[in-house]
């Protein structure tokens, strides 16, 4: 089976990676498109039976199973471009804020949408990382999904959307949150950079180790808790400590921060 990728930015390049470095298909039953060719030589050097062009036409017509991976605002041109080479082939696209309705109007077959994150980008470590999203419309059969989930939990946590609905809120605490993680990460690591004698690095280790054993405590038996959240924040704070008192100023403040937050980003999704 080949495999044809449209776009080589963040996403286009970490699914290409991981399909690679993974052995999910060989190289040269892969293609790559992008309209900058030159951004294609790295990936070309090291893995020389790839096929890389500039030609989304010629891609649509040798791939069997092809994935989108431009800016939203471009996904429904390309669709147009390449539409009369997609008869009973299975179009996979990485764009939010673009619904099955709306590709209907350009091309009216089988189509899944797949929201990876950055997180899932390839590391010798740990093959799972992330987590990726995927709903398909009504019209991919059983043996499209299942191929496309398989291939997806080589590399991530796939997680099956049972319908358009709840696609902008999953996108935000998927793909969004490990910007977000990062920023708090930071200004923590700033902070105690300009108030001790700790290094930023030193901080910021202090930090991660923190979280990574922390997301590691909240996973534990997570489905059989009633929110293990509430356990670990009782365990954690003492009467009348520096941390109650600190969880005190957070739950006051954090509610109207996240509902604000989500407010902007929703909105942003759908304009």
């Amino acid at each position: 089976m080949t495999i044809g990728i449209i776009g080589y930015g963040n996403i286009g390049k970490m699914i290409s990676e991981n399909l690679l470095k993974n052995n999910i298909v060989n190289e040269d039953e892969l293609i790559i498109s992008n309209r900058n060719i030159k951004k294609l030589d790295a990936i070309k050097n090291y893995y020389p039976d790839i096929e890389i062009t500039d030609d989304n036409i010629m891609l649509s017509k040798k791939a069997d199973k092809i994935i989108i991976s431009v800016e939203s605002n471009d996904l429904l041109n390309v669709i147009s471009e390449i539409k009369e080479n997609l008869e009973s082939k299975h179009l996979i696209h990485t764009c939010a804020g673009v619904s099955f309705e709306d590709i209907e109007e350009v091309y009216d077959g089988s189509v899944s949408l797949v929201i990876p994150t950055i997180s899932s980008s390839f590391t010798e470590s740990d093959k799972q990382k992330g987590i990726s999203l995927i709903v398909h419309n009504s019209k991919v059969n059983f043996l499209d999904s299942t191929s496309l989930e398989n291939m997806f939990n080589n590399f991530s946590y796939v997680k099956i959307l049972p319908s358009e609905k709840d696609i902008e809120i999953a996108t935000i605490l998927t793909s969004c949150a490990p910007a977000y993680i990062s920023l708090i990460v930071k200004k923590f690591a700033e902070y105690g950079f300009d108030n001790s004698d700790l290094d930023y690095d030193e901080c910021k280790y202090l930090i991660l180790k923190t979280l990574i054993g922390t997301s590691e405590v909240l996973s534990k038996d997570s489905l059989n808790s009633e929110d293990n959240c509430d356990n670990l924040i009782n365990t954690v704070c003492t009467p009348g400590g520096i941390t109650e008192k600190g969880l005190n100023f957070l739950d006051l403040e954090s509610d109207t921060m996240i509902d604000d937050l989500f407010d902007i980003l929703l909105q942003s999704y759908n304009d």
